[in-house]
């Protein structure tokens, strides 16, 4: 399946995070130990975001829209997570939990007229002997009614993710043998047309990615400056 951009609603570019630098397109982020949180600004709203747990600044840095940081130390135990306009302002904390050796991903979306995280923990994160695992999130908020599709491994044909497919939702993780995961932007189809009742004209899709046996991402689907959106594929 290719990607069909005649109508111009959707363009999609990738940014495939693997490794411990970073090159052209490619911005790379890696997990470490003890209770971790990375942020992802998906506001299109602000420009620059700063992030603050309990009230505190996590670092002297700002993001800028799309910017995905390194991961910062968090104390194990509840903690809020509060995404501040650079140059002031206030936004909507969230209660997020650390734990050892467990990733916090927080991404800054637009929620009636104030930053908001949005809260994806480590949770159903242990992967089977042979097997590997992706999920899902709706971040873009510009990007209208969209069905979000993936092929996977085991299974070549585009299946649905979760229908609706609607912003702010964030699918369970997703179980398929090692290798190459896609993820594919259409029209929405039919709520009750059932999880594969195949694919319309595709808007979009990412490069394929690889994931090993025993890893897991995350897919990020997000506002992209300038219109349209992207995927972030996370690596934790």
């Amino acid at each position: 399946m290719i990607s069909r951009n005649q109508r111009g609603t959707i363009s999609i570019s990738m940014l495939l995070l693997v490794a411990a630098c970073s090159s052209g397109g490619t911005e790379v982020v890696t997990g470490g130990t003890g209770g971790q949180l990375r942020v992802v600004n998906g506001s299109q709203a602000v420009a620059a975001v700063q992030v603050f747990v309990d009230g505190a600044p996590v670092s002297s840095s700002s993001f800028a829209t799309g910017v995905i940081s390194s991961v910062f130390a968090v104390d194990s135990g509840e903690h809020l997570v509060e995404f501040r306009p650079v140059g002031g302002g206030a936004g909507n904390a969230q209660m997020a939990e650390f734990a050892p050796n467990k990733l916090v991903l927080a991404v800054a979306v637009d929620s009636g007229g104030r930053l908001t995280p949005a809260i994806m923990a480590d949770t159903n994160s242990i992967v089977p002997a042979g097997a590997t695992k992706v999920r899902v999130a709706n971040l873009a908020q510009n990007a209208g009614r969209i069905d979000i599709w993936r092929t996977q491994p085991d299974f070549g044909t585009p299946i649905r993710v979760e229908f609706p497919f609607l912003y702010g939702t964030i699918s369970p993780y997703l179980q398929s043998t090692p290798g190459n995961w896609n993820v594919l932007v259409s029209d929405t189809v039919a709520t009750n047309a059932g999880p594969n009742p195949g694919m319309p004209d595709t808007l979009g899709a990412s490069d394929a990615f690889s994931v090993p046996e025993g890893a897991l991402r995350t897919v990020l689907v997000v506002d992209k400056p300038g219109g349209g959106v992207k995927f972030v594929v996370v690596n934790p």
